[in-house]
């Protein structure tokens, strides 16, 4: 087909938050995060998003900045967003600048990501933030962080939670015309218009059926702005694990996703029950149209639904301990390189050389 005419490479991303039990050694916890990106970056992946949180005892990357600029420095490719900082507890002076210095540093292998933040009760309370006042603080902050990555006209500003006195980020970005900017929401309209109006990246919450008037949202905001905004942008959370066999792959995953679901998430984080039993939950996983628990083959016909019904151009893959060392790895693998291919656009050339091959081959010597 004409070049024209061919579709952007699927964008495969990674979500750590990451999430570790509290009754084993941290150090060796965060070494393994870290030899997974090695082995996701040899493996071909887009990125890495990497989660900030502050209680709990399961979530302890206070900083994904150290985090990132530790893993960026033992990697090659693979590129490192924050996944994310929740701007209603820094100033964004703080932000800005840490963020062109990673810029700097990694040579153009960042991206920022923001939100308002409330991923768990217990962040805004034990830093004394009321839940409430995060988006609006949100606001605030990106719009300072925005300015500030654009321009260099000196900007005070001053807000019931923090002041600037003539800010001017003194390292400009390495990467023109700044390091790339991701935001999360489900249904904030504030946000979804400042996504579409500076061309940000899209990591989609909410409902699917809001996917829709949402993406009008961006769209209108985009076309005042003069821009088009681009689904490939938009980011679709999934969670998978996959094996040879469904079978084998439900099996990796029986005590590692109860023991999230049920001692994490409904225990620590505050998520309601789930309506099946600990041991019942990864069939109810399995059945659910982003969580991909099975063969590549599977992986392959459930990512297609999700494009078609969302158009989006990138998943964003949650990065889950649910199975042991090697059955994890082995399921990067699998995906690898048998499922990305078929939305990367690097199967055609070979199936068609094999076509014509296969033609040469019948024909009479």
């Amino acid at each position: 087909m004409p070049e024209s005419s061919m579709k952007k490479p699927m964008r495969f991303s990674l979500f750590m938050q990451p999430i570790h039990s509290p009754k084993e050694n941290p150090t060796a916890a965060l070494e393994r995060d870290l030899k997974l990106i090695e082995w996701l970056d040899e493996l071909g992946f887009d990125e890495v998003f990497v989660g900030e949180h502050h209680s709990t005892g399961w979530q302890y990357v206070g900083s994904p900045e150290i985090f990132m600029a530790t893993a960026a420095a033992r990697t090659r490719h693979i590129k490192f967003a924050s996944g994310v900082i929740p701007l209603a507890i820094h100033n964004p002076l703080y932000i800005a600048e840490n963020f062109v210095l990673l810029d700097h540093l990694t040579r153009g292998r960042v991206i920022l990501g923001m939100g308002p933040g409330g991923g768990l009760k217990s962040d805004p309370y034990v830093l004394g933030v009321d839940g409430s006042d995060q988006p609006g603080r949100f606001i605030e902050a990106f719009d300072v962080i925005m300015h500030l990555l654009t321009s260099t006209q000196p900007l005070s500003i001053k807000t019931d939670w923090f002041e600037l006195r003539e800010a001017v980020l003194q390292l400009r970005p390495y990467t023109y015309p700044h390091t790339p900017i991701a935001l999360v929401t489900g249904r904030n309209d504030e946000t979804l218009k400042r996504i579409g109006r500076y061309g940000a990246r899209w990591l989609v919450g909410g409902r699917p059926e809001n996917f829709a008037k949402n993406w009008t949202v961006i769209e209108d905001a985009a076309r005042e702005a003069g821009r088009t905004a681009d689904k490939h942008d938009v980011y679709v959370p999934i969670n998978l694990h996959l094996a040879e066999t469904k079978e084998q792959a439900l099996e990796n995953i029986r005590v590692g996703s109860g023991h999230e679901r049920f001692d994490f998430s409904t225990k620590v984080s505050g998520s309601p029950l789930p309506p099946v039993s600990r041991d019942e939950w990864p069939e109810h996983l399995a059945s659910r149209p982003t969580d991909i628990i099975g063969t590549p083959d599977e992986a392959i016909e459930k990512i297609k639904a999700i494009t078609e019904f969302t158009g989006a151009g990138s998943l964003l893959i949650g990065t889950k301990e649910w199975a042991n060392r090697e059955a994890t790895w082995k399921s990067f693998e699998l995906f690898a390189r048998y499922v990305m291919p078929e939305f990367q656009g690097s199967l055609v050339g070979l199936k068609k050389a094999e076509e014509v091959a296969s033609t040469y081959a019948a024909q009479p010597a």
